[in-house]
């Protein structure tokens, strides 16, 4: 009987740079899993829109000042003036009192339900009475307040019939008219509703994958591995100064989450947390990969995850949507988007480049065979 003994040549340095780059991976895999979801979220694309509202006429009454906000989202009344306003509801029922004593909502108000979200699934209760009295409740001591107006924007799941037909041209979708009372005297605001069709993804994403990969690109072609130290300076440095400047650009959708919606703080603040959570592990990453010591690549392809998860595929839509719902230009929104979701193709390779050139070559001949033979 023969007996082989095979003995790989494995190194401990090895074992463990593999052991700990799977288990981060994994790790990082499954808590971006679970936290990166939008539903909370507002602003970028959990709010971008090819539908675009615009009020074409509104009173001159002093002291009323109209707006829309998020292209089609928000119906906004600031109103400065000494006498209050007075919105009615979808049967003609007092819904909202805007005035120098704050904001109220009528509770016998179908509107003060079904204005709760963007497409009115909010259940509205059993017992309201459209024909008693308004049960009024303060909801704010501000003299402004904005609203889901669903006269305004567009509420049925399918595209409307021109759309459907012809989503490439800009189009009337509908005319719009909100009624509203000062001092007993009847006004309305009117505008109207467009479809204003979006570019293509590939326009943002294609420039922005060559911004990102010339500096890692350089990194890769320029700089040579010290394995003995566990170091690559170079593309470490570089690929981490890129990262860097991407998560800190992602600073602009924390501002989005905080500012872009009228939301309650309880609600932008989930928000801005889960973003301010991703931009965290992005710098953390860039940072660890500026430093260049052992582990870099790896917290380098964590933050890359992050972001590319976190800030890119989560608010991909932006790219392809003519609205934005965001305080900053329009164009500068894509441009963060497109470079989160670019960079994890360059900041991948790099990873990979660098740990696997890290880890000592396999010597063939340090493999030990023991034969042997018992009869």
């Amino acid at each position: 009987m023969t007996e082989r003994q095979i003995t790989t040549p494995t190194t401990p340095l090895e074992a463990h740079l593999v052991r700990r780059t799977l288990s981060t991976a994994l790790l990082t895999y499954l808590l971006l899993s679970l936290t990166a979801t939008p539903a909370l979220a507002h602003g970028r694309g959990s709010d971008a829109s090819n539908f675009e509202s615009r009020i074409t006429a509104a009173p001159g009454v002093d002291g009323l000042e109209w707006r829309i906000i998020n292209s089609d989202e928000y119906l906004q009344l600031s109103n400065t003036s000494e006498a209050e306003v007075v919105i009615p509801g979808y049967s003609g029922e007092p819904y909202l009192r805007i005035g120098p004593d704050g904001v109220f909502q009528n509770l016998n108000s179908h509107a003060t339900y079904v204005n709760e979200d963007r497409f009115g699934q909010t259940v509205v209760p059993q017992d309201i009475d459209l024909e008693g009295p308004p049960d009024w409740e303060r909801i704010s001591d501000g003299n402004s307040h904005a609203w889901h107006d669903h006269r305004i924007h567009w509420m049925a799941s399918a595209d409307p019939p021109g759309v459907a037909t012809n989503p490439d041209e800009v189009q009337l979708v509908n005319a719009w008219t909100v009624p509203f009372e000062v001092s007993d005297e009847a006004y309305e605001v009117t505008g109207d509703l467009r479809w204003v069709p979006g570019g293509n993804p590939l326009l943002w994403l294609a420039p922005a994958l060559l911004v990102v990969s010339l500096p890692v690109a350089y990194g890769l072609l320029r700089t040579e591995p010290d394995v003995e130290a566990l170091r690559w300076d170079g593309l470490a440095r570089i690929s981490g100064g890129t990262l860097l400047v991407i998560g800190l650009a992602n600073l602009i959708n924390l501002a989005d989450d905080l500012f872009a919606s009228p939301v309650p703080l309880s609600e932008s603040a989930v928000a801005a947390v889960q973003t301010a959570f991703f931009i965290a592990i992005a710098v953390y990453g860039a940072v660890r990969a500026i430093q260049g010591t052992e582990g870099a690549f790896t917290a380098l392809g964590v933050g890359a995850g992050a972001v590319f998860i976190g800030q890119g595929l989560l608010y991909v839509s932006v790219l392809s949507a003519s609205q934005t719902a965001s305080i900053f230009p329009g164009w500068l929104t894509r441009l963060v988007v497109a470079l989160s979701i670019a960079q994890v193709i360059p900041m991948g390779v790099a990873t990979v480049a660098g740990i696997r050139r890290l880890l000592p070559d396999w010597d063939d001949e340090s493999a030990v065979f023991v034969a042997g033979e018992a009869s």
